[in-house]
Protein backbone atom coordinates (compact mmCIF):
# COMPACT_ATOMS: atom_id res chain seq x y z
CA UNK A 1 0.00 0.00 0.00
CA UNK A 2 2.69 2.12 0.87
CA UNK A 3 4.55 1.56 -2.91
CA UNK A 4 1.29 2.34 -4.28
CA UNK A 5 1.10 5.72 -2.37
CA UNK A 6 4.60 6.48 -3.20
CA UNK A 7 3.55 5.82 -6.85
CA UNK A 8 0.63 7.52 -6.80
CA UNK A 9 1.98 10.58 -5.67
CA UNK A 10 4.33 10.75 -8.22
CA UNK A 11 1.76 10.20 -10.86
CA UNK A 12 -0.56 12.89 -9.21
CA UNK A 13 2.18 15.63 -9.60
CA UNK A 14 5.03 14.80 -6.98
CA UNK A 15 8.82 14.97 -6.68
CA UNK A 16 8.56 11.59 -8.83
CA UNK A 17 6.22 12.56 -11.37
CA UNK A 18 7.88 13.83 -15.12
CA UNK A 19 7.11 17.56 -15.51
CA UNK A 20 5.48 18.53 -18.56
CA UNK A 21 7.66 20.73 -20.72
CA UNK A 22 5.94 24.52 -21.44
CA UNK A 23 6.60 24.94 -24.87
CA UNK A 24 8.68 28.03 -25.28
CA UNK A 25 7.60 30.41 -28.12
CA UNK A 26 11.42 31.90 -27.51
CA UNK A 27 9.20 36.12 -27.65
CA UNK A 28 7.10 37.12 -30.69
CA UNK A 29 8.80 37.88 -33.84
CA UNK A 30 9.60 41.21 -34.59
CA UNK A 31 7.94 43.27 -37.15
CA UNK A 32 9.89 45.11 -39.69
CA UNK A 33 9.77 48.75 -38.85
CA UNK A 34 8.40 51.18 -41.81
CA UNK A 35 11.37 51.79 -44.50
CA UNK A 36 13.07 48.58 -43.48
CA UNK A 37 13.85 45.61 -46.19
CA UNK A 38 13.84 41.81 -45.47
CA UNK A 39 17.17 40.40 -44.57
CA UNK A 40 19.20 39.09 -47.49
CA UNK A 41 19.88 35.28 -47.14
CA UNK A 42 24.02 34.84 -47.42
CA UNK A 43 25.46 32.10 -49.24
CA UNK A 44 28.11 29.84 -47.28
CA UNK A 45 30.86 31.38 -45.63
CA UNK A 46 34.36 30.21 -47.21
CA UNK A 47 37.02 29.53 -44.84
CA UNK A 48 39.72 30.06 -46.73
CA UNK A 49 38.71 33.62 -46.79
CA UNK A 50 39.90 34.40 -43.05
CA UNK A 51 37.67 34.12 -39.93
CA UNK A 52 33.91 34.33 -40.41
CA UNK A 53 32.77 38.08 -39.44
CA UNK A 54 29.89 38.86 -36.31
CA UNK A 55 26.89 38.00 -37.66
CA UNK A 56 26.02 40.36 -34.61
CA UNK A 57 27.74 43.68 -36.03
CA UNK A 58 26.21 46.43 -37.60
CA UNK A 59 25.83 46.14 -41.33
CA UNK A 60 27.18 49.23 -43.41
CA UNK A 61 24.37 49.93 -46.07
CA UNK A 62 22.64 52.18 -43.65
CA UNK A 63 24.96 54.66 -41.74
CA UNK A 64 24.74 57.80 -42.10
CA UNK A 65 24.37 58.79 -38.52
CA UNK A 66 20.55 59.68 -39.22
CA UNK A 67 18.54 56.59 -37.29
CA UNK A 68 17.06 55.15 -40.33
CA UNK A 69 17.71 51.41 -41.03
CA UNK A 70 18.69 50.61 -44.68
CA UNK A 71 19.84 47.43 -46.15
CA UNK A 72 23.38 46.23 -46.18
CA UNK A 73 23.03 46.07 -50.00
CA UNK A 74 23.83 49.84 -51.30
CA UNK A 75 21.55 49.68 -54.52
CA UNK A 76 19.09 48.07 -52.21
CA UNK A 77 19.39 51.09 -50.01
CA UNK A 78 19.75 53.61 -52.92
CA UNK A 79 16.67 52.06 -54.60
CA UNK A 80 14.75 52.51 -50.71
CA UNK A 81 15.35 56.40 -51.34
CA UNK A 82 15.18 56.99 -54.61
CA UNK A 83 12.68 59.93 -56.01
CA UNK A 84 9.45 59.18 -57.34
CA UNK A 85 10.16 58.75 -61.64
CA UNK A 86 7.81 61.95 -61.82
CA UNK A 87 9.90 64.05 -59.65
CA UNK A 88 12.96 62.48 -60.94
CA UNK A 89 11.88 63.04 -64.34
CA UNK A 90 11.78 66.83 -63.80
CA UNK A 91 14.94 67.40 -62.45
CA UNK A 92 16.96 70.17 -64.31
CA UNK A 93 20.80 70.17 -64.89
CA UNK A 94 22.26 72.04 -62.20
CA UNK A 95 24.97 74.53 -62.56
CA UNK A 96 28.47 73.14 -62.08
CA UNK A 97 28.98 75.18 -58.94
CA UNK A 98 25.96 73.73 -57.01
CA UNK A 99 26.71 70.09 -58.43
CA UNK A 100 30.29 71.00 -56.83
CA UNK A 101 28.60 71.75 -53.57
CA UNK A 102 26.31 68.82 -53.36
CA UNK A 103 29.35 66.71 -53.65
CA UNK A 104 30.69 67.62 -51.61
CA UNK A 105 27.83 67.19 -49.03
CA UNK A 106 28.01 63.30 -50.00
CA UNK A 107 31.74 63.39 -49.93
CA UNK A 108 31.48 64.37 -45.77
CA UNK A 109 29.15 61.84 -45.21
CA UNK A 110 31.33 58.86 -46.56
CA UNK A 111 33.71 60.12 -44.37
CA UNK A 112 31.82 60.35 -41.25
CA UNK A 113 30.62 57.04 -42.55
CA UNK A 114 33.79 55.54 -42.92
CA UNK A 115 35.13 57.25 -39.39
CA UNK A 116 31.85 55.35 -37.60
CA UNK A 117 32.83 51.95 -39.12
CA UNK A 118 36.45 52.18 -38.04
CA UNK A 119 35.78 53.33 -34.63
CA UNK A 120 33.25 50.59 -34.05
CA UNK A 121 35.63 48.11 -35.50
CA UNK A 122 38.47 49.49 -33.11
CA UNK A 123 36.36 49.05 -30.03
CA UNK A 124 34.97 45.55 -30.92
CA UNK A 125 38.42 43.68 -30.80
CA UNK A 126 37.46 40.89 -32.34
CA UNK A 127 39.89 38.09 -33.53
CA UNK A 128 37.63 38.93 -36.84
CA UNK A 129 38.96 42.80 -36.94
CA UNK A 130 43.15 41.57 -35.75
CA UNK A 131 43.14 39.14 -38.40
CA UNK A 132 41.77 41.64 -41.27
CA UNK A 133 43.96 44.58 -39.83
CA UNK A 134 47.15 41.98 -39.48
CA UNK A 135 46.52 41.11 -43.18
CA UNK A 136 46.30 44.31 -44.50
CA UNK A 137 49.69 45.36 -43.58
CA UNK A 138 52.03 41.97 -43.14
CA UNK A 139 50.11 39.60 -45.36
CA UNK A 140 51.01 37.73 -48.79
CA UNK A 141 49.11 39.06 -51.87
CA UNK A 142 46.68 36.49 -51.69
CA UNK A 143 45.68 36.96 -47.76
CA UNK A 144 45.77 41.07 -48.55
CA UNK A 145 43.35 40.05 -51.57
CA UNK A 146 41.52 37.96 -49.23
CA UNK A 147 41.09 40.42 -46.08
CA UNK A 148 39.88 43.29 -48.95
CA UNK A 149 37.50 41.11 -50.49
CA UNK A 150 35.65 40.47 -46.92
CA UNK A 151 35.41 44.06 -46.22
CA UNK A 152 34.30 44.91 -49.22
CA UNK A 153 31.20 42.06 -48.59
CA UNK A 154 30.75 43.29 -45.57
CA UNK A 155 30.39 46.86 -45.69
CA UNK A 156 30.72 48.34 -49.34
CA UNK A 157 29.76 51.40 -48.52
CA UNK A 158 32.59 52.43 -45.70
CA UNK A 159 35.43 50.43 -47.45
CA UNK A 160 35.61 51.37 -50.73
CA UNK A 161 39.21 51.61 -50.14
CA UNK A 162 39.69 48.35 -50.25
CA UNK A 163 37.97 48.28 -53.30
CA UNK A 164 40.81 50.95 -54.23
CA UNK A 165 43.60 48.44 -53.24
CA UNK A 166 42.07 45.44 -54.94
CA UNK A 167 42.50 47.50 -58.29
CA UNK A 168 45.66 48.69 -57.58
CA UNK A 169 47.05 45.62 -57.09
CA UNK A 170 45.37 44.58 -60.11
CA UNK A 171 47.05 46.99 -62.38
CA UNK A 172 50.37 46.47 -60.37
CA UNK A 173 50.65 42.71 -61.33
CA UNK A 174 49.50 43.71 -64.74
CA UNK A 175 52.31 45.95 -65.39
CA UNK A 176 55.78 45.34 -63.07
CA UNK A 177 54.88 41.44 -63.32
CA UNK A 178 53.36 38.90 -60.71
CA UNK A 179 50.89 37.05 -62.94
CA UNK A 180 49.48 35.26 -60.10
CA UNK A 181 48.36 38.11 -58.01
CA UNK A 182 46.34 39.11 -61.34
CA UNK A 183 45.24 36.02 -61.77
CA UNK A 184 43.92 35.89 -58.20
CA UNK A 185 42.62 39.67 -58.56
CA UNK A 186 40.65 38.96 -61.10
CA UNK A 187 38.97 36.31 -59.62
CA UNK A 188 38.06 38.16 -56.28
CA UNK A 189 37.09 41.29 -58.32
CA UNK A 190 35.06 39.29 -60.63
CA UNK A 191 33.17 37.98 -57.70
CA UNK A 192 33.17 41.01 -55.99
CA UNK A 193 31.07 43.07 -58.67
CA UNK A 194 29.20 40.29 -59.50
CA UNK A 195 27.68 39.58 -56.44
CA UNK A 196 27.92 42.61 -54.14
CA UNK A 197 28.83 45.75 -56.42
CA UNK A 198 26.90 46.24 -59.09
CA UNK A 199 22.55 46.01 -59.24
CA UNK A 200 21.59 42.90 -61.24
CA UNK A 201 18.88 44.76 -63.85
CA UNK A 202 20.15 48.46 -64.21
CA UNK A 203 23.17 50.38 -65.45
CA UNK A 204 25.15 52.89 -62.67
CA UNK A 205 24.69 56.41 -63.26
CA UNK A 206 27.70 59.32 -62.67
CA UNK A 207 26.89 61.30 -60.00
CA UNK A 208 26.30 64.35 -62.43
CA UNK A 209 23.48 62.68 -64.26
CA UNK A 210 21.32 62.10 -61.14
CA UNK A 211 18.27 64.15 -60.14
CA UNK A 212 20.45 66.33 -58.43
CA UNK A 213 18.08 69.65 -58.26
CA UNK A 214 15.61 67.57 -56.36
CA UNK A 215 17.64 65.81 -54.30
CA UNK A 216 15.65 67.24 -51.18
CA UNK A 217 12.26 66.64 -52.48
CA UNK A 218 12.18 63.76 -50.07
CA UNK A 219 13.66 62.98 -46.59
CA UNK A 220 17.26 61.70 -45.92
CA UNK A 221 18.51 64.16 -48.42
CA UNK A 222 22.09 63.31 -47.11
CA UNK A 223 21.81 59.48 -47.59
CA UNK A 224 20.69 59.88 -50.98
CA UNK A 225 23.45 62.09 -51.82
CA UNK A 226 25.64 59.68 -50.29
CA UNK A 227 24.63 56.82 -51.81
CA UNK A 228 24.30 58.49 -54.93
CA UNK A 229 28.38 59.04 -54.61
CA UNK A 230 28.76 55.61 -53.80
CA UNK A 231 27.33 54.57 -57.48
CA UNK A 232 29.91 57.22 -59.22
CA UNK A 233 32.69 55.64 -57.63
CA UNK A 234 31.51 51.80 -58.22
CA UNK A 235 31.05 52.96 -61.70
CA UNK A 236 34.33 54.50 -62.03
CA UNK A 237 36.04 51.74 -60.27
CA UNK A 238 34.41 48.60 -62.82
CA UNK A 239 35.53 51.31 -65.85
CA UNK A 240 39.21 50.37 -64.41
CA UNK A 241 38.06 46.55 -63.97
CA UNK A 242 36.99 46.36 -67.84
CA UNK A 243 40.38 48.32 -69.14
CA UNK A 244 42.39 45.74 -66.76
CA UNK A 245 40.76 43.06 -68.30
CA UNK A 246 40.93 44.54 -72.24
CA UNK A 247 44.93 45.10 -71.25
CA UNK A 248 45.54 41.56 -70.05
CA UNK A 249 43.64 39.96 -72.28
CA UNK A 250 46.32 40.93 -74.90
CA UNK A 251 48.84 39.54 -72.65
CA UNK A 252 51.35 37.31 -74.11
CA UNK A 253 50.90 35.07 -70.60
CA UNK A 254 48.27 32.32 -72.13
CA UNK A 255 46.48 31.63 -68.95
CA UNK A 256 45.97 35.64 -68.27
CA UNK A 257 44.22 35.98 -71.73
CA UNK A 258 41.84 33.14 -70.77
CA UNK A 259 41.29 34.11 -67.31
CA UNK A 260 40.58 37.91 -68.54
CA UNK A 261 38.05 36.80 -71.62
CA UNK A 262 36.00 34.32 -69.11
CA UNK A 263 35.98 37.28 -67.02
CA UNK A 264 34.64 39.25 -69.47
CA UNK A 265 31.89 37.02 -70.61
CA UNK A 266 30.79 36.28 -67.67
CA UNK A 267 30.45 39.75 -66.17
CA UNK A 268 28.69 40.60 -69.86
CA UNK A 269 26.52 37.53 -69.27
CA UNK A 270 25.38 38.27 -65.58
CA UNK A 271 25.36 42.00 -65.67
CA UNK A 272 24.33 44.67 -67.87
CA UNK A 273 27.19 47.84 -66.76
CA UNK A 274 29.86 48.32 -69.72
CA UNK A 275 28.61 45.77 -71.95
CA UNK A 276 30.26 47.52 -75.25
CA UNK A 277 33.64 47.39 -73.59
CA UNK A 278 33.44 43.46 -72.56
CA UNK A 279 31.86 42.84 -76.02
CA UNK A 280 34.51 43.80 -77.73
CA UNK A 281 36.86 42.21 -75.52
CA UNK A 282 35.64 39.09 -76.66
CA UNK A 283 35.53 40.30 -80.07
CA UNK A 284 38.73 41.13 -80.75
CA UNK A 285 39.99 37.72 -79.37
CA UNK A 286 38.60 36.64 -82.85
CA UNK A 287 41.64 37.90 -84.43
CA UNK A 288 44.19 36.18 -81.05
CA UNK A 289 47.08 34.09 -83.06
CA UNK A 290 46.78 31.50 -81.15
CA UNK A 291 44.46 29.47 -82.26
CA UNK A 292 42.49 28.40 -79.30
CA UNK A 293 42.06 31.53 -77.63
CA UNK A 294 40.28 32.77 -81.00
CA UNK A 295 37.99 29.23 -80.85
CA UNK A 296 37.53 29.70 -77.20
CA UNK A 297 35.77 33.35 -78.18
CA UNK A 298 33.82 32.23 -81.13
CA UNK A 299 32.52 29.90 -78.58
CA UNK A 300 31.49 32.35 -75.96
CA UNK A 301 30.40 34.92 -78.23
CA UNK A 302 27.72 32.12 -79.76
CA UNK A 303 26.84 30.89 -76.14
CA UNK A 304 26.70 34.52 -75.34
CA UNK A 305 23.43 34.97 -78.28
CA UNK A 306 22.15 31.53 -78.37
CA UNK A 307 21.44 31.17 -74.38
CA UNK A 308 22.45 34.00 -72.27
CA UNK A 309 20.71 36.93 -74.23
CA UNK A 310 19.48 36.11 -77.74
CA UNK A 311 17.77 39.43 -77.63
CA UNK A 312 21.63 41.00 -78.62
CA UNK A 313 22.07 39.13 -81.62
CA UNK A 314 22.06 41.90 -84.06
CA UNK A 315 24.30 43.87 -81.38
CA UNK A 316 26.56 40.76 -81.32
CA UNK A 317 26.32 40.35 -84.88
CA UNK A 318 27.41 44.28 -85.94
CA UNK A 319 30.60 44.29 -83.48
CA UNK A 320 31.74 41.23 -85.47
CA UNK A 321 31.36 43.00 -88.58
CA UNK A 322 33.09 45.71 -87.89
CA UNK A 323 35.75 43.71 -86.60
CA UNK A 324 35.77 42.06 -89.51
CA UNK A 325 36.14 45.13 -92.13
CA UNK A 326 39.05 46.97 -89.64
CA UNK A 327 42.23 47.53 -91.15
CA UNK A 328 44.45 45.24 -90.85
CA UNK A 329 42.55 42.03 -89.71
CA UNK A 330 44.21 38.81 -91.20
CA UNK A 331 42.18 36.00 -93.00
CA UNK A 332 41.70 33.98 -90.53
CA UNK A 333 40.47 36.19 -88.24
CA UNK A 334 37.72 36.96 -90.68
CA UNK A 335 37.44 33.37 -91.01
CA UNK A 336 36.35 32.96 -87.56
CA UNK A 337 34.12 35.91 -87.53
CA UNK A 338 31.98 34.54 -90.57
CA UNK A 339 31.86 30.85 -88.95
CA UNK A 340 30.71 32.29 -86.12
CA UNK A 341 27.81 35.02 -87.78
CA UNK A 342 27.13 31.45 -90.19
CA UNK A 343 26.14 29.59 -86.54
CA UNK A 344 23.33 32.09 -85.54
CA UNK A 345 20.41 30.94 -84.69
CA UNK A 346 17.59 32.34 -87.09
CA UNK A 347 13.82 32.66 -86.30
CA UNK A 348 10.39 33.81 -87.94
CA UNK A 349 10.27 37.43 -86.31
CA UNK A 350 10.68 40.65 -87.41
CA UNK A 351 14.31 40.65 -85.39
CA UNK A 352 15.26 37.76 -87.26
CA UNK A 353 14.09 38.59 -90.66
CA UNK A 354 16.38 41.54 -90.01
CA UNK A 355 19.47 39.94 -88.39
CA UNK A 356 19.17 37.67 -92.01
CA UNK A 357 19.09 40.34 -93.88
CA UNK A 358 22.04 41.76 -91.93
CA UNK A 359 24.11 38.46 -92.15
CA UNK A 360 23.51 38.33 -96.44
CA UNK A 361 24.59 41.62 -96.48
CA UNK A 362 27.70 41.10 -94.57
CA UNK A 363 28.38 37.45 -96.28
CA UNK A 364 28.39 39.78 -100.06
CA UNK A 365 30.75 42.53 -98.66
CA UNK A 366 33.05 39.69 -97.91
CA UNK A 367 32.89 38.04 -100.88
CA UNK A 368 33.67 41.68 -102.50
CA UNK A 369 36.54 41.77 -100.31
CA UNK A 370 38.25 38.92 -100.60
CA UNK A 371 37.56 39.51 -104.53
CA UNK A 372 39.41 42.55 -104.66
CA UNK A 373 42.04 41.60 -102.86
CA UNK A 374 42.83 38.23 -104.96
CA UNK A 375 42.91 40.54 -108.05
CA UNK A 376 45.49 43.08 -106.28
CA UNK A 377 47.31 39.98 -105.59
CA UNK A 378 47.48 38.37 -109.12
CA UNK A 379 47.50 42.06 -110.85
CA UNK A 380 50.82 43.08 -108.38
CA UNK A 381 52.14 39.55 -107.25
CA UNK A 382 53.01 38.12 -110.26
CA UNK A 383 56.78 37.90 -109.75
CA UNK A 384 56.37 37.13 -105.77
CA UNK A 385 54.47 34.17 -106.78
CA UNK A 386 56.78 33.04 -109.18
CA UNK A 387 59.24 33.27 -106.37
CA UNK A 388 56.86 31.33 -104.11
CA UNK A 389 56.61 28.25 -106.84
CA UNK A 390 59.91 28.09 -107.23
CA UNK A 391 60.39 27.97 -103.56
CA UNK A 392 57.75 25.68 -103.12
CA UNK A 393 59.30 22.95 -105.61
CA UNK A 394 62.33 23.47 -104.04
CA UNK A 395 61.18 22.03 -100.57
CA UNK A 396 59.52 19.48 -102.45
CA UNK A 397 62.68 18.48 -103.71
CA UNK A 398 64.12 18.51 -100.53
CA UNK A 399 61.28 16.45 -98.85
CA UNK A 400 61.61 13.99 -101.70
CA UNK A 401 65.27 13.51 -100.94
CA UNK A 402 64.66 12.97 -97.19
CA UNK A 403 62.12 10.56 -98.16
CA UNK A 404 64.60 8.61 -100.56
CA UNK A 405 67.04 8.57 -97.96
CA UNK A 406 64.88 6.97 -95.45
CA UNK A 407 63.29 4.71 -97.95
Amino acid sequence: LAQHEMAGAGVLGGAGGKKKKKKDDGGAKKNLKPGDLPPRRGRAWNPGAGPRPDKDKEGGGGGGGEGERLSNIWFEASAALALPTSIAKSAKELPQREMDAKEEVARKALEERVATHEKQASRSGSADSKWLKLVRTSGTAADKIAAATVLAQEDPVANMKSLESLLALLEKARVKGGKRGAVQAVAALQELFRDALLPPNRKLKYFSEQPLEKSGAGPLERKRLLYWYIEDMIKRAYTRFVNALDALSRDPLEVLKEKSVKAAYDMLKCRPEQERGLLNILVNKLGDPHRRTASNAAHLLLELVSKDHPAMKRVVAREVETFCFRRGVGLKAQYYAAVLLNQFPLNHTSEGEKLAAQLVEFYFSVFQMLHKRSKEEAENGGAAADGDDAKGSKDKKQRWRDGAKKG
